[in-house]
């Protein structure tokens, strides 16, 4: 298959009809500096990356097969979607799951998809194990959420069970958790001073701390420390 002109189609696959053909030019795009215009018997075939030019080793006068533009095209085709992926991962880490739902959004293929997520797991660009752990310790400082609520967002993000319990177990300790409890308590009791029913006030503590994820438990152990605070005269 020939075109007349230059393809600005990232991925381009050429189509049936294609031919045996040897390259006459290669032209770097106007408009897509990055691109290459590759010219078979004199005429206009498609256009590929610089990145796969170099890969590839073309250069004028080799002789390409249809399998070889077919094998061009799925190389391209992946090469658009990694970087796809790579723009997706530059604003903030992401979990395999968040770049596959990116990919799939943007229109690539399943199997284009998989190829990618292997690669950058390969590369350690991607990594839900590093990420589960991350997560974690920086949403527990800054936003004071208990691990309940922190295991069902991660496994929103699409991280496995297994991995968010293991991941849990390693990085929040009871002591860093009590003291995140405690801290999300000093914020929020005297808030509610509007309660004058001191055990209404408590109870909305209460519901307040299990809403963030903190376990019973430790829900428990902090109402007595602010009930006993507030027998004993202190910050109401």
């Amino acid at each position: 298959m020939r075109r007349d002109k230059e393809s600005t189609s990232v991925g381009y696959h050429p189509g049936t009809g294609m031919q045996d053909g040897t390259i006459t030019a290669l032209t770097v795009q106007q408009h897509q500096p990055t691109r290459v215009s590759i010219f078979l018997d004199g005429a206009f075939a498609f256009g590929v990356s610089q990145e796969l030019v170099r890969e590839w080793g073309l250069w004028v006068g080799r002789r390409l097969s249809v399998e070889d533009q077919v094998r061009l095209g799925a190389a391209e085709q992946l090469l658009a979607a990694q970087a796809t992926a790579l723009q997706y991962l530059a604003a903030r880490p992401r979990t395999a799951h968040e770049v596959r739902q990116k990919l799939r959004r943007s229109g690539v293929a399943d199997q284009v998809t998989e190829q990618v997520i292997t690669r950058l797991q390969a590369r350690g660009a991607l990594d839900d194990t590093a990420y589960a752990h991350a997560y974690l310790t920086s949403r527990l400082a800054s936003r004071g959420y208990g691990p309940q609520r922190l295991r069902q967002e991660l496994q929103q993000r699409g991280i496995g069970r297994a991995l968010v319990e293991e991941a849990v177990q390693q990085e929040l300790a009871a002591e860093d958790v009590l003291a995140a409890a405690r801290a999300q308590a000093a914020k929020r009791w005297p808030r509610l001073t509007r309660e004058t029913d001191l055990a209404r006030r408590r109870q909305k503590l209460w519901a307040f701390l299990r809403r963030r994820g903190f376990p019973v438990a430790i829900v428990q152990q902090v109402l007595t420390e602010v009930a006993e605070e507030t027998a004993a005269g202190g910050k109401t």
